[in-house]
């Protein structure tokens, strides 16, 4: 992914009005998505990783993680995305894998660095919302 698709993308699933998920986002399906997802994270890497979804996670605009040591692998509830928390030191075999497995469940990874660029969207958030990480990977 460039940074045009990426924005593309950012802005197909902008919603000017719903800032945690959009109309009809099944919660249950993309909670049951990211378990089969993780499952084979583990599997793949012979590591349990903590997760956190469902009730852990609220007034957010994703809707699941994964630990990947010092770093998160967030799920949004927007499009299919899915992003490394900004900052991170997660190495490449682990992006690559997380790539992999990206492309084999219909996943969008967006690189952090173009999460992290400003939000030129529509939606005001609750707070304000100051770049595409928060609009889609944070709590709003």
């Amino acid at each position: 992914m460039n940074k045009k698709e990426a924005l593309e993308l950012f802005h197909k699933y902008d919603d000017p009005i719903q800032w945690d998920y959009p109309i009809g986002f099944d919660h249950n399906s993309a909670v049951s998505r990211f378990r089969h997802f993780a499952s084979e994270f583990d599997a793949l890497t012979g590591v349990s990783h903590k997760i956190d979804t469902e009730s852990s996670i609220q007034d957010a605009s994703f809707h699941s993680q994964m630990d990947l040591g010092s770093d998160l692998l967030r799920f949004s509830n927007f499009g299919n995305m899915v992003s490394i928390t900004p900052n991170h030191q997660v190495n490449e075999g682990t992006i690559a894998l997380v790539l992999k497995l990206c492309q084999e469940n219909e996943y969008f990874f967006v690189p952090t660095e173009f999460a992290e660029m400003p939000y030129t969207g529509e939606n005001p958030g609750v707070a304000g919302i100051s770049s595409w990480w928060i609009r889609y990977f944070d709590w709003v």
